[in-house]
This record gives structure tokens, sequence and C-alpha cells, in this order.
């Protein structure tokens, strides 16, 4: 009976090895199914993901190459399902869903905002997930603060690829233009505002009085001067070529050195304060409005010290003329890792103040090793650069670019808007290209 006993508990624990066998082996080909399926799933959201990914950089580049002032209305005729139909994408299906909304509509100046979800769906496990991009359409008058880069030559090339012709990498966000371009910067109106005339067009008899000489319709003689009010320096007036002109800031003092002719002049400021300095003469508290008008050319921008302006300061140079850069321009905020906005304005108009003649009106970055140009450049001619590798932090207009070395522009919109009569005239263009997410889903649980 004993014996009997043991082998029906034998037969029982064999019986139970096997259904626990049995039991682990189905267990293990569950987890396996499990481990291919969640494999599967992440090399489809992988998939899926990339699929995303290179519909907006298809969307993207139809949007670079695009000319939004061939369409009447583009917030609608180009941003349509006509222009960007349904597409296959690394086997998933991607379609395009447009919002747009409104972002400013005043003084014939409009920015809309065009909301872009791409939609993909398709791929093992029916998967599905989007992806939004935003894009803002100006229109109209555009201030010249709301432009990245712009270069007023006709090309046959696409604005990338003209500036990759011409070694120019552009950094900023706003899509970069290439085409039949205009600033309509009314120059007389600016100057005669500059040095606070009384009237729109600015003429020799109204600046001499300006200046305290005697009443005549000839020029002034050349120098430097000081276009004063009771309160304020409205603006330094040149006449005649500049040699030299030179910026550097320390101790909270922005300072500015002119050099014409063998004889120099010097001004200190503090930006937005009163107590300006002429010469080390105190000028009894007045306020510098930090413009600089140059009726002719400086042959020499350059920096001295370790910062050419205080982080404050916004300087507008006008100039009907060239304008060389001999050394980098950096401002003191010299944080690592913040953005570099422009201290200064570059312009130049291509005729005579006064005259109305054509003159020369380049932008000249003439520069020994690498350098940072913390400026916002708006010529009437070329910017031309020699073979140093130059940072130009603002925005860029110009009507060609000649460059032998490296040019880098990288802009922010709207950072640095000096004048809101500084318009491009009933254009349109795209700015401010943003991917915002990804998102990931499926059908099935």
């Amino acid at each position: 009976m004993a014996s009997r006993g043991n082998i029906v508990i034998v037969l029982l624990f064999m019986l139970l090895l096997a259904a626990s066998g049995l039991a682990l082996l189905t267990h293990t080909g569950y987890h396996l199914e499990v481990v291919a399926a969640r494999r599967e799933r992440r090399l489809g959201a992988a998939a899926l993901g990339q699929a995303l990914l290179l519909g907006m950089h298809r969307y993207r580049e139809k949007l670079a190459a695009s000319d939004m002032n061939a369409y009447p209305a583009p917030e609608r005729d180009f941003f349509n399902e006509a222009n960007f139909p349904e597409s296959a994408e690394s086997g998933f299906l991607c379609r395009h869903d447009f919002t747009r909304f409104i972002l400013r509509d005043a003084g014939g100046f409009r920015v809309t905002r065009v909301h872009d979800l791409i939609r993909a769906s398709g791929g093992s496990g029916r998967l599905a997930g989007t992806g939004r991009a935003d894009v803002d359409l100006v229109c109209g008058d555009i201030p010249a603060g709301e432009f990245g880069l712009l270069v007023a030559q006709k090309s046959e090339k696409t604005p990338a690829a003209f500036l990759a012709a011409h070694g120019v990498d552009y950094a900023g966000s706003q899509l970069p233009q290439v085409g039949n371009f205009a600033v309509a910067a009314d120059m007389k109106s600016m100057i005669a505002d500059a040095l606070g005339l009384p009237v729109t067009i600015p003429d020799w008899r109204r600046i001499r009085e300006k200046f305290g000489f005697e009443p005549s319709d000839a020029p002034l003689p050349p120098g430097v001067y000081l276009a004063r009010d009771e309160e304020e320096v409205r603006a330094v007036f040149v006449e005649g070529d500049l040699q030299k002109l030179v910026f550097s800031a320390a101790g909270g003092w922005q300072s500015i050195h002119f050099s014409q002719n063998g004889r120099n002049s010097d001004l200190r400021y503090q930006p937005g304060l009163r107590g300006a300095v002429w010469n080390n003469d105190d000028l009894g508290g007045a306020l510098f409005n930090e413009k600089i008008v140059v009726h002719g050319s400086v042959w020499a921008i350059e920096q001295d010290g370790p910062a050419a302006f205080l982080p404050a300061a916004r300087l507008e140079l006008l100039a009907c003329g060239r304008l060389v850069v001999r050394s980098g321009l950096e401002s003191g905020n010299l944080d690592l890792g913040r953005e570099k906005f422009p201290g200064l304005l570059l312009m130049t108009d291509g005729r005579d103040f006064f005259s109305d003649d054509e003159v020369n009106a380049d932008v000249v970055v003439d520069v020994d090793g690498d350098a940072v140009v913390q400026a916002q450049v708006i010529s009437s001619g070329t910017l031309v650069n020699g073979a140093a590798d130059v940072n130009i932090t603002g925005s860029l207009f110009a009507r060609g670019i000649e460059n032998a070395g490296k040019l880098q522009v990288g802009a922010a919109a709207g950072d640095f808007a000096f004048d809101d009569r500084i318009l491009l005239r009933s254009f349109k263009f795209l700015k401010n290209f943003r991917v915002h997410f990804i998102e990931e889903g499926s059908d099935e649980e």
C-alpha cells in the first residue's frame, strides 16, 4: 500500500510539473508576442515621427521656394489643399489642415498666422500622428524691423540657393527673400526730423540757421556739428566724409569719436539719461537722441576697447555714401548663451541728401580675422565682405551681396525697428516658421 501511495504521489507531482511547464511555455510565448508587438510599435512610432518630420521639411521647402507676391490673397490662395495635397511619406499618408487668424492689421500692415496641422496615418497598427507648424504672413507696408534678410536682386535661383552661392549662412527665424524688393525710406523727412527742422525736406538755408551760420543757400563748411534744442542733442550732423568713427563703452558711458581731416571730436552720454558731454564740456544736462547723419561717406567704423556699445545703446547712422566697417562691433553684454541684439543701424542712401545725385552707397566689411558686427544693415548699395568670417547679428537689406569670405546673418523679427518710416511697400512674405510639437497615437489599443 505504501509503495502504491508513493507511485500516486509521484504521478501527481509529474502531472503538476507538466502543467507548470505548459503554463510557463504559454506565458513565455505570450511574453515574446508582447515584446515583439512592443518592438513593432516602437518601430512604427519611429517611422511615423520620421514621416511627420519629412512632411514638415517638404512643407518648409515649398514655403521658402514660393513667392507670396504672386498671389492676391496668399493666406487662402496659397495655403490650401490644392497647393498641398495629400501625399505619401515613408508608408504613411500625410495631409495638411490649415487654419488662420489675424495677429495685426493697422496702418496698411497686416500679419496673419497660418497654423498647419500635418496629419499622418497608416503603417502597421493603424498608427496616426499630428505635427503642427506655424508661419506668419506679413503683407502691405512692412516696417524694416519685421524682415530678416532681403536681397533686392533678380535671380532664377531659390533664396536658399542664392545665399549658398554667395557664401551666406542665414540663421534668422524669418524666411530669407531674394527678388525685386525696394525699401521706401523717406530719408529727407528722417533727416529733417533728426535735426529738428520745421520742414519735411531739409535745405541748406534751414540747416545753416540751425547751426548759427549767416543765411545762405551754400552748404556748411566741412565739420562735425551738434543739432541741439534746449534739453537735448537731437543728432550729430557731419558735413563731408569722416575718416574715422569709433565706438566704445565703459563704466556706463557710451562714447563716440569723430575724426575728420585731422580734427577730432568726442561725444559721451548714457543712453536714455541726461548729461551728454561734448569734447569734455558738459552740455547742460542734455539728452542725446543717438542719431548720426553724415552728408558723405565714413571710411572707417571701428570699436575701441572690449565693447563698442552699451547693451541699452540704439544708435542710428545715416549716410549718403559708403560705410566701411574696419573691426568687429560688439556690445558689453558678454553673458554666454544670450542673444546679441544689434546696437547700431547702418543705413545708406544711394542719392545725395540735397542734390539727389547718385552716389556709391555700399556697406563694406573689411576686417582681419573673425568678427561679430552687432548691427542692422539697410544698404541702398551692395553689402561687400572681404575674406573674413563675419557674423551680422541684425537684419539685412541690400541691393546685392559680394562675399569672398564667410558671412552669417542672424536676426529676430521686430528686435530693432528704428523708424516706422523705413518700409517695404505693398509686399508680402513669410517669416517665423516654427514647429511646435509632434503627437503620436493609434486607432487601436
